[in-house]
């Protein structure tokens, strides 16, 4: 069996194609620090695990290079599926839950980790154990400690190896065109606790993950409160759609970060001196939620303090003189579109739903273009022609698609300009809620 670090063809042509067409599932992609990276060096890079296959996948496009992933054992169910995540450079980690037994398994798995390190190759690990979808770091598992030392240990060392942490987030888990942050931290090295874990290989690694959760915290959102997290996430859902609607905030991911991080910290903070205040708003906050889900709308349409009949027509008057063109697009692409929404939709758990609409979409996708270039050649002529023909296909399919977003969105200030004027029972509560939410989050956060 070859290196699994080893460089290979398939691999990489197959890698350029997912990265385009994760380009296309994610509306934009933000990268920030990867010039932090150190050349000729062994990397570990750390990622926080909240979307399942997601957060691997978009780490992968954002590196150069063929870097070796470790992912949990559960995955492996077969010989094939295991060939097939070999090819993909992915090693297994076992866990207690996959039995006792399993667990010597780990030491070949380490010694192939160990020997990517060796190589001076990069490893990334997702140091949770498993994927979770809340915006905070859960406990990291000792996996990457013991494969870091070992491999120092057994290099006397002298790898260097450097440890970078990464942080994903993303402005909707599931929805295809969402917004996708990858922050990569500053490199640190593991050389400072030689002595220690020396001295006691337990107080070593446990200093070391300590200052990784510390790291890695300052690459993300961390809402470090897993008791009322859904009270406050929704809390500061709505006060930054608030800062962006009144042009208090720039809609940049990096900024929105920053900011969610401090409304949190203060909402907590808050909690904790005036627990029953924040009961108060937190209920109310999670009553705006469920009328939100009873209404139809999303934060930023309630954010809005108003909304102009006159633009409203103009952008009716303007999608559908587009029409023509959504049509267009939104016919060639609807099965290869919509088949991976519908296989998606027994997905017990939310973090998977997108996983599973990106690999379905990228092969529905892909045998489809096949299908309409086959046919295209044959019946178009000259050859050049046919390929303009399909490359408008899929600028068509990615303009109706925003075409669609943007008829939502009209869709919803129209019915909330006549939910105004005809006083809408639902409408005025949510919107007094709403109100009363944002006043008492903007004094939490200005007397922070």
């Amino acid at each position: 069996m070859n290196p699994i670090h080893k460089f290979d063809f398939w691999h990489s042509v197959l890698r350029n194609y997912v990265d385009f067409y994760l380009y296309t599932f994610y509306d934009n992609i933000t990268v920030v620090g990867k010039d932090k990276i150190p050349k000729d060096k062994p990397v570990i890079f750390t990622i926080n695990h909240q979307n399942a296959l997601m957060d691997a996948l978009t780490v992968l496009c954002t590196l150069k290079g063929q870097p070796v992933f470790m992912a949990r054992a559960d995955i492996f169910q077969s010989k094939l599926v295991a060939k097939i995540l070999r090819f993909f450079k992915i090693l297994p980690i076992y866990r207690i839950r996959d039995g006792i037994k399993s667990l010597q398994n780990n030491d070949a798995v380490f010694e192939e980790a160990v020997e990517v390190l060796e190589a001076k190759k990069r490893l990334v690990i997702l140091p949770e154990g498993s994927h979770f979808g809340e915006r905070r770091l859960r406990a990291l598992k000792k996996g990457i400690a013991r494969i870091v030392f070992q491999a120092e240990e057994r290099n006397n060392f002298e790898l260097d190896i450097q440890i970078i942490p990464i942080g994903l987030d993303y402005s909707h888990y599931i929805n295809f065109g969402a917004d996708l942050l990858v922050n990569f931290g500053n490199p640190f090295p593991i050389s400072k606790y030689k002595d220690l874990y020396l001295e006691n290989n337990q107080k070593g690694m446990n200093a070391f993950l300590q200052e990784l959760r510390e790291h890695m915290i300052n690459q993300m959102l961390n809402i470090d409160d897993s008791q009322n997290y859904n009270e406050i996430e929704t809390l500061k859902d709505i006060y930054v759609n608030h800062l962006l609607a009144n042009k208090k905030l720039r809609y940049n991911h990096v900024k929105i970060i920053d900011k969610s991080q401090e409304i949190a910290d203060n909402i907590i903070k808050f909690k904790n001196i005036n627990p029953d205040k924040f009961e108060d708003i937190g209920k109310q906050a999670l009553d705006i939620k469920d009328l939100l889900r009873d209404l139809k709308l999303r934060y930023w349409a309630v954010a809005q303090k108003r909304y102009c009949w006159i633009g409203i027509i103009l952008n009716y008057l303007l999608l559908t003189v587009l029409s023509p063109l959504f049509i267009y697009g939104f016919a060639v692409n609807i099965l290869p579109f919509y088949l991976p929404v519908l296989a998606s939709r027994k997905i017990k758990d939310p973090q998977f739903v997108s996983s599973i609409r990106f690999g379905i979409s990228l092969i529905t996708f892909t045998l489809f273009y096949i299908i309409y270039l086959i046919l295209l050649l044959i019946y178009i002529h000259p050859w050049y022609l046919s390929i303009g023909i399909l490359v408008s296909f899929l600028l068509a399919g990615m303009f109706s698609f925003r075409y669609y977003v943007a008829f939502k969105k009209n869709i919803a200030k129209t019915k909330i300009n006549i939910w105004k004027m005809t006083k809408k029972t639902k409408w005025v509560e949510l919107k007094n809620k709403w109100n009363n939410v944002v006043a008492e989050v903007e004094s939490i956060v200005k007397n922070g």
